[in-house]
């Protein structure tokens, strides 16, 4: 890694440029799925990759590698030349844009999350493998008799370090660890089929609880079995933080300052208004640990932090990388906007964009039981198909959905074959009770949400 670093500085200083940027990435990968007690599948890789930024004129160029040839220094040589080539040939063809730079070297250490586990490495491959083997027998085991198949019983981890380099000073390496389990239960009753799905996932492989997992995929099948439909009408629906989630991921595209600044976002023009119900508050953090997007610093080595972007209802901005904020205070005449830290890299092959960190709800103070035990008469939604319908920049909706009725505080029945229909900043207006069991799923975060009046379509 240091040959290759020094070997691509040596080459780009060797050129006139305003301006680099060099990202890499190292990461190790293992993955384990049981099936009926043994090894299903077992995958072990290795990956690397480097990408490449340069700023030349006023222009930004951008290549990438991820398997530097051979194995001699004359060999890394060439491959690195043809990425810092390419680089600054496609700079030739951009149009030149002055809201491009580069960040600049870091004045401290940024605040360091813990998120890597050092004893990750040396778990063995035993361990991992029984993991999977407890998570399907523990799923089975929840109802022998009505759960007939345990699908995708699997063990993941992933061992990675990230290093950014720029022409302004920075440098800045990290490191990072993930493991996650996830299972399908399928229950069988009466000729009736159901699925129920669950995962854990954390940055330290002791803190996942395994067994937990698969006993909540296996109850969340079974509780699914005798569904029926309800009558037509305007109903109060708690939505599980797992739902919540879901319709959260996509009220997030609307805080990207992109979509701000291009029209494309209802919240335009909105930053200081009470848009949102008041138990709302709605934060940005790429420190929390929890999350799967925490890291010290973001995609381009500004440090990571905390922005909250809703407080009791009211909008308080949106969400910046540098390119964003410089545009936006280019037209605007100002320097009032800065570089929220959200410049992420979804891929090695393709430069770093905005967009959210760990993006979640904030919790209240009322337990999930409560929330149920509060609900005269409803429907408690557990499943959502075809959210990818929802128009972003509309909101409106109209979303197929399963789950349970609730009368007088208590489940009566699963649900299913409806309907919910409305509009996404609606539903956020019309938000009546927030829960205390906030959880994330990937990088998007929510407690259990209670929505008033929303349309239901039965029978």
């Amino acid at each position: 890694m240091n040959e290759i670093i020094d070997q691509t500085l040596r080459i780009l200083r060797s050129k006139s440029l305003d301006g680099y940027e060099i990202f890499l990435e190292e990461s190790s990968h293992f993955e384990v799925e049981s099936k009926e007690g043994k090894v299903d599948t077992l995958q072990a890789s290795r990956s690397w990759g480097m990408a490449l930024r340069i700023l030349n004129q006023g222009r930004t160029g951008f290549s990438y590698n991820t398997s530097p040839s051979g194995s001699s220094s004359g060999s890394f040589k060439e491959g690195l030349e043809r990425v810092v080539g390419d680089a600054v040939a496609s700079a030739e063809v951009t149009s030149p844009d002055p809201c491009f730079d580069f960040a600049p070297a870091l004045k401290e250490s940024p605040p360091a999350p813990a998120i890597f586990d050092e004893s990750l490495a040396g778990v063995s491959e035993k361990r991992k493998i029984e993991n999977a083997r407890i998570l399907e027998e523990t799923t089975r085991s929840v109802d022998t008799g009505r759960i007939k198949k345990v699908r995708k019983a699997s063990y993941q981890e992933s061992i990675s370090r990230a290093t950014l380099i720029n022409s302004n000073g920075l440098r800045f390496s990290y490191d990072v660890t993930f493991a996650s389990v996830s299972v399908m239960a399928v229950a069988e009753e009466s000729g009736e089929s159901e699925v129920g799905w669950d995962f854990g996932f954390n940055h330290f492989i002791d803190r996942i609880d395994v067994k937990k997992v698969g006993r909540e995929a296996g109850r969340k099948a079974l509780e699914r079995l005798g569904g029926k439909r309800i009558d037509s009408g305007v109903y109060p629906v708690l939505l599980e933080n797992h739902i919540a989630s879901e319709f959260l991921s996509l009220l997030a595209h609307s805080f990207l300052s992109e979509q701000v600044q291009k029209g494309k976002s209802i919240l335009k023009g909105k930053a200081g208004v009470n848009f949102f119900s008041p138990l709302l508050s709605i934060v940005d953090d790429g420190l929390v640990t929890e999350g799967a997007a925490a890291s010290p610093v973001d995609g381009e080595g500004t440090p990571s932090k905390r922005t909250p972007v809703v407080i009791k209802g009211e909008i308080k901005g949106y969400l910046y990388d540098r390119f964003w904020a410089n545009r936006e205070n280019l037209q605007s005449g100002t320097s009032g906007a800065g570089s929220t830290g959200n410049s992420r890299r979804y891929s090695i092959k393709a430069p770093p964009g905005l967009g959210t960190s760990n993006f979640f709800i904030e919790p209240g103070k009322v337990s999930f039981p409560s929330l149920i035990k509060g609900l005269q008469q409803g429907v408690l939604i557990e499943e959502v198909m075809g959210l990818h319908t929802v128009d972003p920049i509309s909101g409106d909706f109209s979303l197929g959905c399963s789950g349970q009725w609730v009368e007088k505080g208590e489940r009566v029945h699963p649900v299913k074959s409806i309907a919910i229909a409305g509009n996404l900043y609606q539903f956020f207006q019309k938000v009546a009770e927030v829960g205390d069991d906030l959880r994330f799923f990937g990088k998007i975060g929510s407690p259990s949400l209670l929505i008033d009046g929303v349309e239901v379509s039965g029978n």
